[in-house]
């Protein structure tokens, strides 16, 4: 009786960890590995913004001003992965996943970026507005800033044109 306990058990243990991690999407592409990037980048700031304040070091409101300047390419990136996380198991539990992943991102920072401190997240929040307008500057920021989201999964084969 006891070995089919534990039988069980680890069964319960296996099914909350596939439940708990992102499904194994489509492979990331170029694109959506520029979306996480702009989007692990956006959250980092965020998060950093409301941690911040309780240590004197407050810009939420550049962190907002970015946000507000920001919105077609925030939008960008988290439609971009919306779509790599709906493409191989549909529009419901791919927005499932999305909604994991990006609460994943949140978790990651809760007690801060390594490395850097909030004057650093200030320094790159000011970067971000200036930069919000355009998906691909922002792209090259989170670079800049070494922004390096986590994936699950295989990134896709580069294809490349021969003449």
């Amino acid at each position: 009786m006891a070995l089919k306990s534990k039988a069980i058990l680890g069964v319960a243990i296996m099914g909350a960890v596939f439940v708990s991690a992102p499904a194994q999407a489509a492979c990331w592409s170029a694109g959506a590995i520029a979306a996480a990037k702009v989007r692990d980048m956006e959250t980092m700031l965020m998060v950093s913004a409301l941690r911040c304040r309780a240590s004197g070091h407050d810009f939420l409101g550049r962190y907002n001003n970015f946000v507000r300047k920001g919105r077609g390419a925030l939008t960008q990136a988290n439609d971009q992965l919306r779509a790599h996380f709906s493409a191989e198991v549909g529009a419901a539990r791919g927005l499932n996943d999305y909604d994991r992943y990006v609460t994943s991102i949140a978790n990651r920072y809760g007690a801060g970026a390594e490395g850097l401190s909030c004057r650093d997240m200030a320094s790159i929040t000011e970067a971000a507005a200036a930069e919000s307008s355009s998906f691909v500057a922002l792209e090259k920021l989170a670079e800049r800033a070494d922004v390096q989201p986590i994936i699950h999964g295989r990134r896709c084969a580069i294809t490349l044109a021969t003449k």
